[in-house]
């Protein structure tokens, strides 16, 4: 099972619902078609700005290949291409975040239709403006229950610590 997260556009009124049709869903992990064909794949995804560092990435190695010669260019092209593809998804989720989209939750599935589909039919979304409110009104309220220890107090050291010393 793959994961996916749920991104969906800016929303034009306030309180308004997102539009279901234009969520994204992005894979958590290695993107291949970013390993094999990185440039057919930034384009696809309209990453204007990636395009343009993947190019001065190009000429680095390019570079580098006439100073040192072809075996270390040849393996600081692969290790670039590798770690491309590693983070290729979350430079995406970087750009959607950028144009203003908003995480609203996340899926799983085997494939994106399969996360979709268990996506839309969740009775009970986690991530809901609402939600998150309450989420973040209990967090208020246990962080004001149990206050941070102050700087000055003693620090314990050891398994069995014996404060009162």
């Amino acid at each position: 099972m793959r994961i996916y997260t749920v991104h969906a556009p800016p929303a034009e009124g306030l309180g308004e619902a997102p539009d279901r049709t234009r969520l994204v869903f992005i894979k958590d992990g290695i993107a291949w078609l970013a390993l094999f064909v990185p440039v057919l794949w930034i384009l696809w995804h309209r990453l204007w700005l990636t395009l343009v560092w993947f190019i001065a990435f190009v000429l680095v190695v390019a570079w580098i290949g006439r100073l040192f010669g072809d075996d270390l260019a040849t393996a600081a092209g692969l290790l670039g291409q590798i770690l491309f593809a590693l983070e290729a998804n979350n430079i995406r989720r970087w750009s959607l975040h950028s144009r203003g989209f908003d995480d609203v939750g996340e899926s799983f599935g085997r494939d994106v239709e399969e996360a979709e589909m268990r996506y839309f039919l969740d009775p009970a979304p986690t991530h809901t403006p609402a939600k998150v409110a309450e989420v973040a009104k209990s967090e208020a309220i246990t962080r004001a229950a149990y206050p941070q220890r102050s700087s000055d107090d003693e620090a314990i050291f050891g398994l069995f610590p014996e404060p009162e010393r």
